[in-house]
């Protein structure tokens, strides 16, 4: 039954196709482990403990020039024998087709569904990816990926496809919108909350005594898929919120709303089957997403809470703004698309609260480079997001990496990096797409997350180099995070995994309150 589920909804969500193109087999790189049979791509990788980290199997560079812009289906036939490996709980390994993307100088990586075991009938293998209109390169590679096994892949193709992140049009020569009032406010500078029920009001004078005026709010924490319960947990959330309100206002710190966790939550987060929307997620490498983006329940309780929200907040003093979702990620065709999400909750607020702005993120986790490619939502008041974790090797390097601990210090990555090409230039190329449409459309931007652990040589020149981008382009910024985890808490120093309160104080804290000086609110 839920293969049937599953077909049924995919046909209702690709708009349409042109015809496939298929890979010659001949125009593959052969790894060591593979060779061709007739017109079979034949894999064998021999079971091998410890086992490094890269899919093996065979690779071939499609048209990025052509594909620049546009969204992409990739198929394959496909059967296996005893594919495996010794790191079974890990998420990524199996039988795959991986696409690894080249953006801008950055990289990404989009899989398939993971395959492990054994099925020696041959059955449907499809992928979904959309590419920047910056797309540099494409490789598709068929393989293992960090394991081993018998593989064999037939009838490599590909096709372009077109779907909509969005129903809306956006007007000829559109120009963001803003009320006096919106337009008239000054560059805050701020923080991200902790959990939402852990926020204090010491922790709010304490933000006052930096000088910092903006607190991104983050309700974060809750996993449920049963919406009932998850109305619950956010009310008690916005409960908390309300009875520190007097003291937002005492202090002069305005606060975003910003909803974490969504109604359901991500397929990712959890290990439930049994939905077709699921099915489709962890089928086309698109698990990161939104339970909202395909069923129904959790899409009608999203728009139910920020309706919920707006009646309880709506002309509140130091309201910022209505995030509406954190990190949205969609790389297939969906029921509700990332955009399309918020540009419907944005409607719904709208019927009760005319001006107070409505924060909206761009796809690929908020990506910067999906700048490029996102069209503004034709409505008054909007800000537009953007999270900089660029490079990424050196802002994430050692978080959940236990061989980064065990092997501390040998994979300690410094910024800036001449070897790496890592230095204010990056993460000026790198926000570009962002500056782009700030001045394209008139748009207000604000960057809701950027950091470093506290572990990271550099982390406070990385921190003042990417504060100092925001400052040259006027976006209010709030960083990652205040009070939370230890590593990304700028009042604790240490090794990885054991980072401790500093007493006298950080570099990466003194950068904080450099920049918080220039706060006049």
């Amino acid at each position: 039954m839920r293969r049937i589920g599953l077909c049924v909804l995919l046909l209702s969500l690709v708009v349409y196709g042109q015809e496939f193109r298929t890979i010659p087999l001949e125009s593959l790189k052969l790894s060591e482990f593979a060779h061709i049979e007739g017109n079979r791509l034949c894999i064998s990788i021999p079971e091998t403990p410890g086992i490094t980290n890269e899919t093996r199997g065979a690779s071939v560079l499609l048209p990025a020039a052509e594909m620049a812009g546009k969204s992409i289906e990739l198929q394959a036939e496909v059967r296996y024998r005893g594919v495996g490996s010794d790191l079974e709980k890990a998420s990524h390994i199996g039988a795959k087709l991986l696409a690894v993307v080249t953006t801008a100088g950055s990289t990404s990586y989009h899989s398939s569904e993971k395959l492990r075991g054994t099925n020696w009938e041959w059955k449907s293998l499809q992928m979904f990816c959309t590419c920047s209109k910056q797309l540099e390169k494409f490789q598709l590679l068929a393989g293992v990926q960090q394991g081993w096994g018998t593989v064999e892949f037939r009838n490599l193709r590909w096709r372009f496809i077109t779907y909509k992140f969005a129903d809306y049009e956006v007007p000829p020569n559109f120009r963001c919108e803003y009320t006096p009032e919106v337009a008239a406010r000054p560059v805050l500078r701020g923080v991200m909350s902790p959990s939402p029920l852990k926020l204090t009001e010491k922790d709010i004078r304490d933000l006052a005594d930096w000088n910092a005026n903006l607190v991104r709010f983050q309700m974060d924490g809750c996993k449920t898929t049963d919406v009932a319960e998850y109305k619950a947990w956010l009310d008690k959330c916005l409960t908390h919120l309300e009875s520190l309100l007097p003291v937002f206002q005492e202090c002069k710190i305005w606060y975003i709303i910003d909803m974490h966790n969504a109604p359901g939550d991500r397929y990712r987060s959890t290990g439930l089957l049994g939905t077709a929307g699921e099915a489709a997620a962890a089928a086309f490498g698109n698990a990161a997403s939104f339970r909202m983006m395909f069923e129904d329940e959790f899409y009608e309780a999203f728009l139910d809470c920020w309706r919920h929200i707006a009646r309880r907040f709506h002309g509140r003093p130091y309201l910022y703004g209505y995030n509406l979702v954190n990190e949205p990620v969609q790389t297939t065709p969906v029921k509700h698309g990332y955009l399309q999400l918020q540009y419907d909750a944005a409607r719904a607020i709208r019927e009760i609260d005319s001006d107070t702005p409505i924060v909206v993120e761009s796809n690929g986790w908020t990506s910067p480079l999906a700048y490029a490619d996102l069209p503004p939502l034709p409505l008054k008041n909007i800000i537009y997001q953007v999270h900089m974790y660029v490079p990424g090797e050196f802002t994430h390097q050692g978080v959940k990496d236990p061989t980064y601990k065990q092997e501390y210090p040998k994979w300690v990555r410094p910024y800036p990096n001449e070897k790496m090409k890592w230095d204010i230039a990056l993460l000026r190329e790198t926000l570009q797409p962002v500056v782009n449409f700030q001045k394209k459309y008139g748009a207000r931007v604000f960057c809701g997350e950027f950091s470093a652990p506290c572990w990271a040589p550099g982390a406070e020149v990385y921190l003042n180099d990417v504060i100092t981008l925001f400052e040259e382009n006027g976006w209010d910024w709030t960083y990652h995070a205040f009070r939370e985890a230890p590593l990304w808490n700028v009042e604790f120093a240490g090794p990885p995994f054991h980072p401790k309160p500093a007493p006298e104080g950080t570099p990466r804290k003194d950068v904080l309150l450099k920049w918080f000086r220039k706060n006049t609110l």
